[in-house]
């Protein structure tokens, strides 16, 4: 299953993320790319601000053996514990500090693609505002927001200078079902 997500992303980084070796200097787009995940799965709603469960730091791992080879720039997290704690793993190993926003922050992502253009960057966030920053940087509503069970989903994006964003969206780790609604 990694070897398959590994390959998936490889495809996605082969075919869109990297601008052709013949073009001449000064041609070549400016391509930001951001790695949108939902935080690992929560312990309950019990909490305000419930950590991971097992399963979720696992998952969190899982992120980081993902993004092993990924150079990031930056990695940003919303101020609650299992947002903070699904990247931990992952900033550690790429010895980055995690950067806080807020969910409703409506310049975040463009201060983001702005700070960081032609960079990478991994954004952890919730339910309903990975869907949500997807969309504005598709610039339509393609992504609903995800069922609360839902844990697997990452949004890869490549965002150019110019032209249109491409987004991958694929899944990783324990599958985590989606129910789908009409």
């Amino acid at each position: 299953m990694k070897r398959l997500i590994i390959l998936g992303f490889l495809i996605f980084v082969c075919l869109g993320l990297t601008a052709p070796e013949y073009a001449f200097a000064g041609e070549q787009d400016t391509i930001t790319t951001l790695f949108l995940v939902r935080h690992a799965e929560k312990a309950g709603t019990v909490w305000e601000d419930p950590p991971l469960t097992p399963a979720g730091a696992a998952r969190a791992d899982e992120l980081a053996y993902i993004l092993k080879y990924v150079k990031l720039d930056a990695i940003y997290s919303t101020p609650f514990e299992r947002t903070k704690q699904t990247v931990l793993t992952t900033a550690k190993e790429k010895g980055l500090e995690v950067k806080l926003y807020k969910p409703n922050d409506k310049d975040f992502l463009e201060n983001v693609l702005q700070e960081f253009s032609g960079g990478t960057v991994l954004i952890v966030g919730h339910s309903n505002t990975i869907p949500r920053l997807a969309n504005e940087l598709a610039g339509q509503p393609d992504f609903r927001d995800l069922d609360d069970a839902t844990y697997d989903n990452l949004f890869i994006t490549s965002v150019p200078a110019e032209g249109k964003v491409a987004i991958l969206r694929m899944c990783f780790g324990t599958h985590t079902p989606e129910k789908l609604e009409d």
